[in-house]
């Protein structure tokens, strides 16, 4: 929504209270904070900070044991790299992403991943890859809508904010 220091505030409240008030699900939601904070500074083009937020993210992730949250972190660092420009240090990251679902079901990342590798393959002027990542995050996106029933107002959401993610 364009918002970007109303929300460094109230996501700067949240890690402040969640550092003030341990609870039994800070590190779950810790996840979340990390995300939400690399893609503020993604959003807002603070690179340097993204960086930062990002290697933050993905160090919490890799200290769990939960494949989305590192698809997803390492998803967050390829972004960066591309957005600073790293091509290589992007394309080491997707490949960890990748390698991180690897056979295992983990459709909240697969969708955002495949996303990422097409828009890097894109870039890289790999139009087979990119195409190949796009279908697959098209029938990840499709099978996620597919689970909610048609009357659900969250598919047409979903359909609608993973489509225009993917068409970014």
């Amino acid at each position: 929504m364009g918002l970007h220091e109303q929300a460094l505030e109230h996501l700067s409240q949240v890690r402040d209270e969640m550092n003030r008030r341990r609870a039994i699900y800070d590190d779950y939601f810790q996840f979340h904070l990390e995300s939400a904070l690399t893609e503020l500074w993604l959003a807002r083009r603070d690179f340097a900070q993204a960086s930062a937020q990002s290697q933050r993210f993905l160090e919490h992730a890799l200290g769990a044991e939960e494949r989305t949250w590192q698809a997803l972190a390492w998803d967050a660092n390829t972004r960066v790299a591309m957005a600073q420009g790293d091509f290589a240090r992007a394309a080491e990251c997707i490949a960890r992403a990748l390698t991180t679902m690897a056979g295992f079901e983990v459709p909240l990342a697969d969708w955002r991943v495949h996303a990422t590798a097409a828009a890097l393959d894109d870039r890289l002027g790999n139009v087979d890859s990119a195409k190949h990542y796009r279908e697959l995050a098209r029938a990840t996106i499709q099978r996620i809508a597919d689970s909610l029933t048609p009357q659900q107002p969250l598919r047409k959401s979903f359909l609608s904010a993973a489509h225009a993610a993917l068409d970014k």
